[in-house]
């Protein structure tokens, strides 16, 4: 029951402190106090709120007034997010920008998440795009229930998600299909080469570094974690340590085959004292050059990333087999391998057909 205590102000005048206290067991007593002028609306409001709280999450949901979407996120990007590469991070705080971070989260509904969908979309961004912010909107909020016990009602969110898919307000990105071609490759070989020309001290060797990433489908990152004592010159192999997995960021050595090309390139490079790396230079600027190049050039959507993809279809090209070609790009599968694997017709040789 709620007690209600009468109290004088300094004006002489009265006013009724309403206070609900609920007995938890195993668990601190849940109080709640509130001052009213009267004391039936002090009454009123002890009687709805014991009703409230009696419900069924009720405590729980008083626990969180006023906890906001924002906040959450803040946690989230306290507590779990430390470890996520710089992109995830600015997508996720990306959130905190739009008008559905400041709604309490135990009210937010799947109209509000829709909402914020629709408003993405008028602004010009893609459903792909739109799909990240909702992902990682789940991901929230289901931390909140499973690590918080936040009261967040997930079957608003489902039902948001499954109608925003029937209407195409959110997709997964297509498959990127992107391959340079020769004279864009040649275009960008010759502005690295103009480039060293004219600023000797730029000391990244771009030319190798693309080089090497089309001989050896390497990405990028990877490329940079290369040393010499991982590299076996008789066996024509290295490791790749760290290499990207969809569950596992950390430890996942591989080894994989290199081409006749790919040890060429690693051979010529100068060995530094003291420097383990083969490549001892930092991902960022090499992305960086990268863009610069394909601007100066004017080469359109070429990303470092794309020679990964070249890589990978000149070894088919090349007449490797599935299970070979997987030994140099480290691909985890077959479904994932496909992605990246766009031949040119006019690059295959016809084999003989069996009895001709």
């Amino acid at each position: 029951m709620a007690t209600i205590r009468k109290r004088r102000r300094k004006d002489g005048s009265f006013s009724y402190m309403a206070q609900i206290r609920i007995a938890r067991r195993g668990q601190p007593d849940h109080s709640e106090t509130r001052t009213f002028p009267r004391k039936a609306m002090a009454e009123e409001w002890a009687k709805r709120r014991e009703l409230e709280l009696n419900s069924p999450g009720g405590v729980l949901s008083a626990k969180w007034k006023g906890v906001t979407l924002d906040d959450a996120i803040e946690r989230y990007l306290h507590e779990f997010a430390q470890g996520a590469g710089r992109s995830k991070q600015a997508t996720i705080q990306q959130l905190q920008r739009f008008p559905i971070a400041r709604v309490q989260i135990n009210d937010l509904t799947s109209e509000q998440i829709i909402s914020h969908a629709v408003m993405r979309r008028d602004s010009g961004v893609k459903p792909s795009t739109i799909n990240q912010d909702i992902t990682w909107l789940g991901i929230i909020l289901k931390t909140a229930v499973a690590a918080w016990k936040m009261p967040v009602d997930l079957n608003e969110f489902e039902s948001a998600k499954l109608l925003m898919r029937n209407k195409g307000l959110v997709s997964r990105p297509g498959s990127r299909d992107r391959r340079p071609t020769g004279e864009e490759i040649e275009q960008v070989r010759a502005y690295f080469r103009r480039s060293q020309k004219i600023r000797p001290s730029v000391i990244i060797p771009m030319e190798d570094i693309m080089d090497f990433a089309i001989a050896s489908s390497r990405r990028q990152e990877e490329i940079t974690r290369l040393t010499w004592e991982d590299l076996d010159k008789q066996a024509m192999t290295c490791w790749v340590r760290d290499a990207k997995h969809p569950r596992q960021k950390w430890g996942n050595h591989k080894r994989f085959k290199l081409s006749h090309e790919a040890m060429a390139i690693i051979q010529r490079q100068p060995r530094a004292q003291g420097e383990e790396r083969i490549f001892p230079y930092n991902g960022k600027s090499i992305g960086t050059r990268w863009r610069a190049a394909c601007a100066a050039c004017g080469i359109e959507d070429l990303r470092f990333h794309d020679l990964r993809h070249e890589a990978t279809s000149r070894l088919f090209e090349a007449g490797y087999e599935i299970v070979e070609v997987q030994q140099f790009t480290l691909h985890e599968s077959w479904d994932v391998l496909k992605r990246y694997t766009h031949l040119r017709p006019e690059d295959l040789a016809l084999r003989q057909s069996p009895g001709a």
